[in-house]
């Protein structure tokens, strides 16, 4: 099964110039993006194929979500929900470490460098940045996208929808509440309840 990356930005180009290094034994075939000026593009060496509409809706494929935020893959992949065909499969960096005791999701996106502890169950559709160390039996929801080098502490609990500025620390046992938001550099050390933002 053909592969394409939905979102022509910095992620998807980034992805696609480092392919090799997720192993896996797919082609990847272009881009998918809703910008009109794009399309028959070239991103790196490989074409803009054209809208969701245009090419997703009605194939069997597999689909990479290169988009920046929670709610942009939501979005997504509430739109691609009609097809039953389309595959979303994980990305570990072979310069990742995933400890064999965690439970994954599909559709994450996991850079180099990144640490997952024994015990960790990671839902679907996340993105985890260069260098994130994530602490034994932490549990982290669906939709989650953590920038560089963001740590939690063992036993935290992430829900659904929570966005990690570079840098973040998370302390042990702390609980993330749903669609919050932790800008660059700061440290939780206490649980912070749903729609919490802090810059």
């Amino acid at each position: 099964m053909d592969i394409v990356i939905v979102g022509a930005g910095k992620l998807g180009d980034y992805i696609a110039q480092n392919f090799s290094q997720f192993n896996l034994r797919r082609k990847l075939v272009g881009f998918v993006d809703d910008n009109p000026k794009l399309k028959n593009k070239k991103i790196g060496n490989l074409p803009v194929l054209g809208s969701i509409e245009e090419v997703l809706l009605e194939r069997r494929i597999g689909v990479i979500l290169a988009l920046e935020t929670c709610s942009e893959k939501i979005d997504m992949v509430q739109r691609l929900a009609p097809n039953p065909l389309i595959d979303y499969p994980n990305l570990f960096s072979s310069r990742s470490w995933i400890s064999r005791e965690c439970i994954v999701g599909k559709g994450n996106i996991i850079m180099e460098g990144s640490l997952f502890n024994f015990g960790t169950m990671i839902g679907s559709f996340n993105t985890f940045g260069q260098k994130c160390s994530i602490g034994h039996e932490t549990v982290i929801g669906d939709f989650c996208c953590f920038r560089e080098d963001v740590q939690t502490g063992g036993y935290s609990f992430i829900e659904d929808g929570c966005q990690f500025g570079k840098g973040v620390m998370i302390n042990q046992g702390v609980r993330i509440g749903k669609n919050s938001s932790v800008g660059t550099g700061l440290e939780i050390k206490d649980d912070l309840p749903p729609e919490s933002h802090l810059d």
